[in-house]
C-alpha cells in the first residue's frame, strides 16, 4: 500500500515509508509480542461482547440537520496563511466558493493563532474538531502516550500499525493512551470554542477514528466531557453513485478501492457502539476520489450522491483538502508522502471544485 498521500490518506499511512529513522517503528519494536499476529475477528468480536455486556450505550441528542450539502475542508490550522487560504473558498467568510464546513487541528503549534480566524464566522460556518493521532506533535508527549509517539513527541503510527495494535493484546493499553491524547485535544478545542460543547462536530485526520480502539476512545472522551454530539463523520462511502457513473471508474486509483472497502468494513464493527448514528452523520463522498476531488471527477458523481443522500434522508458531506502549504510549514516535514500531498497542485484544483460547486449546487 505504499503510495503518496495524494493517492489516498490511508494508503500512505499504511506505507512502510513511514517506518523511517525517528518515525514509525515496526509493531514489534513498540513492545507487541512478536509471535502474536493481529486477530481481527477475535479481537473485534471480544470488544463487541464486552461493550454489550458491560458498557451502557452512549446516547446523544438528535440534532437538527440544517445543511443539505456540507462542502467541507479538512486540515484547518496548520498555519495562519494556510487557514486563510481555506477560508478564501467560502463566500460566507468573505471569499468565493461553496465551502461551509471546516475541521480544525487542535494539536498544531499555530492552533491559537488560527482559531482567531473563525471567531467572526462561527455562526455561518460548521466547525469540527479534527482529531489527529497521525501527524505532527502530540499534545501530551511521550511520557503520557508512549505508544503513539516517538522520542520527539511526534506521532509515529501508520494506519496499519494502529489497526494492528487495536486488534491485538495491547488494545486496552492503546485505548487508554488514545483517550488521554484525544481528551487533551478536545479540552484544548473546547477551551477555545466553548459553544462546541453543546453542538460538537468531530472527525479525524486520515479517518483513524474508524479503527476500533480510536472509535471507542473518541466516544469515551465525548461522554466524559458531557458533550452533545451534533455530527460525526462516518467515511463509509457508498459504492452505488460510482457504479451509476461508470465513466468515473477509470479515474479511481485501485488503492482507493482498498481504502473504501476497509473503512466500510470497520464501520460495520463500529456502528453498534454509537446509538442513533443515522441522525448524527451524513452520506460521505471523499474516499474513492481522495486527493483528487477535482472538477472533472466530482462533476460526474455529484448528482448521484445528492440523490442517494436525499433518499437516505441525510445531508451529503463532500470532503476536500484545499489547504496546501510549503514543505517547511508541514506538521512533519520528514514525512515525504505528506509533503507531496500538501504541496501538490491538486490542492488548488480541489479549491477550484469548491468554487464551481457554488454554481453546481445553486
Amino acid at each position: 500500500m505504499g503510495t503518496s498521500k495524494d493517492s489516498g490518506d490511508l494508503a500512505h499511512a499504511a506505507s512502510p515509508s513511514r517506518q523511517q529513522e525517528g518515525h514509525a517503528p515496526a509493531a514489534s519494536s513498540l513492545g507487541a509480542p512478536d509471535a502474536e499476529p493481529p486477530l481481527p475477528v477475535r479481537s473485534l468480536t471480544h470488544r463487541k461482547k464486552r461493550r454489550a455486556s458491560a458498557v451502557k450505550p452512549i446516547r446523544m441528542p438528535k440534532p437538527q440537520q440544517k445543511t443539505a450539502v456540507l462542502v467541507h475542508a479538512d486540515d484547518f490550522g496548520i498555519t495562519v496563511e494556510q487557514s486563510k487560504r481555506i477560508l478564501s473558498y467560502s463566500t460566507a467568510c468573505g471569499g468565493q466558493g461553496a465551502l461551509n464546513s471546516v475541521s480544525v487541528f487542535a494539536n498544531g503549534p499555530q492552533f491559537a493563532d488560527c482559531a482567531y480566524l473563525l471567531d467572526d464566522h462561527w455562526d455561518h460556518l460548521h466547525v469540527a474538531l479534527h482529531v489527529n493521532v497521525v501527524e505532527g506533535p502530540s499534545v501530551l508527549g511521550a511520557r503520557a502516550v508512549p505508544l503513539l509517539v516517538d522520542d520527539n513527541d511526534v506521532f509515529c503510527l501508520s494506519f496499519q500499525q494502529m489497526l494492528s495494535l487495536s486488534m491485538g493484546s495491547r488494545h486496552d493499553e492503546l485505548q487508554a493512551q488514545l483517550e488521554m491524547e484525544i481528551g487533551a485535544q478536545l479540552d484544548r478545542y473546547l477551551e477555545r470554542f466553548p459553544k462546541a460543547r453543546h453542538a460538537l462536530r468531530i472527525d479525524s485526520h486520515q479517518h483513524f477514528h474508524l479503527i476500533p480502539a480510536v472509535f471507542d476512545a473518541m466516544l469515551a472522551v465525548i461522554d466524559s466531557r458531557d458533550c452533545e454530539l451534533e455530527y460525526i463523520r462516518i467515511p463509509a462511502e457508498p459504492v452505488m453513485p460510482f457504479l451509476k457513473n461508470p465513466s468515473v471508474l477509470p479515474k479511481i486509483p485501485p488503492i482507493n478501492w482498498v481504502k473504501h472497502w476497509l473503512l466500510n468494513y470497520l464501520w460495520r464493527w463500529d456502528k453498534d457502539e454509537l446509538e442513533g448514528h443515522k441522525d448524527l452523520t451524513g452520506v460521505f463522498c471523499g474516499i474513492n476520489l481522495s486527493g483528487h476531488m477535482t472538477p472533472d471527477r466530482v462533476s460526474i458523481v455529484l448528482k448521484s450522491f445528492e440523490e442517494y443522500a436525499k433518499a437516505k434522508g441525510q445531508p451529503l458531506e463532500l470532503l476536500f483538502h484545499p489547504g496546501g502549504c510549503p514543505k517547511e510549514d508541514c506538521m512533519n516535514p520528514a514525512l515525504a508522502g505528506f509533503v507531496d500531498f500538501y504541496t501538490s497542485p491538486n490542492r488548488d484544483r480541489e479549491g477550484d471544485t469548491i468554487r464551481k460547486l457554488e454554481e453546481w449546487l445553486g
